[in-house]
Order: C-alpha cells, then sequence, then structure tokens
C-alpha cells in the first residue's frame, strides 16, 4: 500500500477539505485510476475508473466531470460516499423508472432491483448506437437475462408471469431474426416493455395491456389490419380492442411457437379438450355439452376462423386458456351490419327488453357448424 498510502497523503495535504472542482478529474482518478489503490477489495471493478474508458463514454464526451455526478464530496472523502443521483440531469427518465416494477421494487428497498448503472454501466457508459454498448440492440435480451433467466434469483424468489425468457426469446420469431439473421430492426425486450417505465401486463397504462398491444405491435407491424382482415374489421385493433383477440393471446411473445396454424390461431390447443364427444360444462345454470365436431367446424363457413378469432377473452399463456372467458361471444366483431339490423328487428328489441323466448344468432345459426 506504500504507493497507494503516497498518493492519499499527496492528495490530501494539496486539497485537504477543498470542495472537488470541474477541472480536477486529475487529481481524482490520482486514486481511481490506480487498481493498486483497491487491491482486494470485492469492490474494486466500482471504484477503479479507466480514465480512456471514461473519456469515451457518454459523460466523458460531454464534458461532464466527477463532480457534476458526486456532487459535494470533499478530498479526501470518506469510504461510504453518497450514491449518485442519475435524476438530476436525466429527470425524464428518472420519473419513469420510479414509476416501473423496477423502481418500485428498489423503493422497498429490494436487493435484487436494478439501478441505472446496474444496466448502463458507470465510469464507461456507451451509447445504445454503439454496438459493444450492453444497451445496443443487439445486447439487450442478454442485459435483460442477466436477471430473467432460467435459475436466476429473480425468476426463483419473485413472481414473474413468464418462465424461461430467454431461452424462449432466443428461439422465437423474433430472437432468430435477431440472432441468426442479425436483423436490429426486429424487436428486443425493450422494443415491447420500454426502457425505463416497465409496467406489468395488469396496469392499464402499460404497452403490454392487452388493451394497447396492437398499438405496440403496430410499430412493427405496420400492416396488421390487412394480414388479419379474415378476422375482424380493422379498426377494432386500437378503436374496441376489448371486442377481438389481443395480439398475445394467439402469437406468444416468450414461447417457443414457430406453428403455422391452418387457421391462424392455436385451434389444436383447444380441440385436445373440446374434441372431446364427452366434455360438458354448465352454463347458465344448464348442464351442456362442450364438444366440437372439427370436421363440422372446418367445413362451415367460419371453417378459416380461430377459436380465439370468436372466444376473445381466452389467455393462452394459461394451461387451460378459456378459463378467462366470462362473456358470451360478440358476433358484431365481424358481422357489425347484420347485428345492427338485429337490434333493429322485432326479434332484436324484444331481446333487449328481455324476453327469454326471443331469438338469438344462434338459434338461427349454428355454433361451430
Amino acid at each position: 500500500m506504500g504507493r497507494a498510502w503516497c498518493c492519499l497523503m499527496a492528495v490530501g495535504t494539496l486539497l485537504f477539505a477543498a470542495p472537488v472542482l470541474a477541472q480536477e478529474n486529475e487529481v481524482c482518478l490520482m486514486c481511481h485510476g490506480t487498481a493498486e489503490m483497491f487491491a482486494g477489495r470485492p469492490d474494486a471493478g466500482r471504484l477503479v475508473v479507466r480514465a480512456g474508458a471514461y473519456q469515451r463514454s457518454v459523460h466523458g464526451t460531454a464534458g461532464l466531470t466527477c463532480a457534476m455526478c458526486h456532487a459535494g464530496l470533499e478530498i479526501p472523502h470518506p469510504t461510504e460516499v453518497p450514491k449518485v443521483d442519475c435524476g438530476r440531469c436525466h429527470t425524464g427518465s428518472s420519473e419513469q423508472y420510479a414509476r416501473s416494477v423496477h423502481g418500485r421494487a428498489a423503493a422497498r428497498n429490494d436487493p435484487l432491483a436494478p439501478t441505472c448503472s446496474d444496466c448502463h454501466g458507470a465510469h464507461n457508459i456507451a451509447s445504445p448506437d454503439d454496438p459493444n454498448a450492453p444497451t445496443g440492440v443487439m445486447n439487450i435480451p442478454q442485459l435483460c437475462g442477466q436477471c430473467h433467466h432460467e435459475g436466476s434469483p429473480v425468476s426463483r424468489t419473485r413472481n414473474i408471469p413468464q418462465d424461461r425468457i430467454l431461452e424462449n426469446y432466443s428461439e422465437s420469431m423474433h430472437g432468430e431474426g435477431l440472432y441468426r439473421r442479425g436483423l436490429t430492426v426486429t424487436a428486443v425486450c425493450t422494443s415491447c416493455h420500454g426502457a425505463h417505465e416497465i409496467l406489468p401486463h395488469t396496469d392499464a397504462r402499460s404497452t403490454i395491456h392487452r388493451n394497447n398491444v396492437a398499438a405496440t405491435c403496430v410499430r412493427c407491424h405496420t400492416q396488421i389490419e390487412r394480414v388479419h382482415r379474415q378476422v375482424i374489421q380493422g379498426r377494432l385493433w386500437e378503436a374496441e380492442p376489448h371486442k377481438i383477440p389481443a395480439c398475445v393471446d394467439c402469437h406468444q411473445p416468450h414461447k417457443v411457437r414457430r406453428v403455422f396454424y391452418e387457421a391462424g390461431a392455436a385451434n389444436r390447443d383447444c380441440l385436445m379438450c373440446h374434441g372431446k364427444p364427452d366434455l360438458r360444462g354448465t352454463a347458465r345454470g344448464v348442464e351442456v355439452s362442450l364438444y366440437v365436431d372439427e370436421a363440422a367446424h372446418n367445413g362451415s363457413a367460419h371453417g378459416n376462423i380461430a377459436c380465439a378469432q370468436c372466444h376473445t377473452e381466452v389467455t393462452a399463456s394459461l394451461q387451460r386458456a378459456c378459463a378467462t372467458i366470462r362473456s358470451p361471444v360478440d358476433c358484431s366483431a365481424c358481422h357489425a351490419a347484420q347485428v345492427e339490423q338485429y337490434r333493429r328487428s322485432r326479434h332484436g328489441t324484444l331481446a333487449a327488453e328481455g324476453d327469454a323466448d326471443a331469438p338469438g344468432c344462434l338459434d338461427c345459426h349454428d355454433k361451430h357448424a
């Protein structure tokens, strides 16, 4: 420690109890630029600052000095120094982080909650445009996967709705685009979840809430309405999302499912149960058959329509996807004109008045055939 002690004494002699000025990065680096000073300390990687790496960082190239982030320190300073408040400059990002699942975990003093430096680094922060930056597009899945991978402390001890996230992403269509085809325009974690204001899917403000996820997907998949024209009226994707299946009901973002379904969704999954002739359930207090004749359905006018396109309240991530269905099918999602005519008719008027004998769609048109 001879050299380090001399370094500290020299700094103390020159600047004892003097505030660190903007031009004095060199003074800080007399100690923090020397690995020997912190040899053997478990936090040495955080305390040692490589002058070249800092100068190339976004802070270094912008001319920021140590004292601009580590405000109010005196030389020599205590062993424990206050945490840097990134929000002093990055107000918008800081406010978004505070509202996010990560920020709220940090506010609870959760030791696993990520901070700014966990994702961006500390003294070598690079622009996301830098391919070597941890926040560069190609590196985002690995960055998030440090916490969200199978067997990690986060996956084992925190309530995360999805599992095997990194593995499943790497084998998904998006993962193939990134890793096998080098497409940096493909979706990564931040494309869907955001970077700072990451909210749970149950939050109505979240970019992955079922009422918002279509708008999120449309950022890349700009022709959703045209591609799915056989499903519903295009305007419903964003105007009335509750009437139609959310994108993730059919296209699971973290699941390894690359099947090209004939009807555009996982009918086969539904028919694993509903294809059994003896399957029965209860509807409005009456026992009914829940059997769907696959051959009859495939030969019907709805033969190219997937189950989830009518039964929009399914949750594909559940083992029994239909467990979340609470409402009857809304035929107007596709047949708006006919339903409007029905509502104006004598039959529709009686139905609106609660007449139990008023005929509805299924009294004339079979459910699945």
